[in-house]
């Protein structure tokens, strides 16, 4: 676990970032050939971008 100093701004800088992946697996989905495998994983970044899912930051 990472002790940060701020663990909201990380936290958001995190969500961020799987938001955007999330949509790049969306858009891979819609122009390669494996669309569910795509397609389950930015449901996966988008779940853990939704619940704030992160192991390695300790929360208050």
């Amino acid at each position: 676990m990472f002790k940060v100093s701020h663990p909201e701004k990380a936290l958001r800088a995190i969500r961020i970032l799987r938001y955007g992946l999330s949509l790049l697996f969306l858009a891979l989905a819609l122009v390669r050939p494996e669309t569910l495998l795509f397609l389950g994983l930015a449901l996966l970044a988008f779940l853990m971008a939704r619940t704030d899912y992160c192991p390695l930051i300790r929360r208050p």
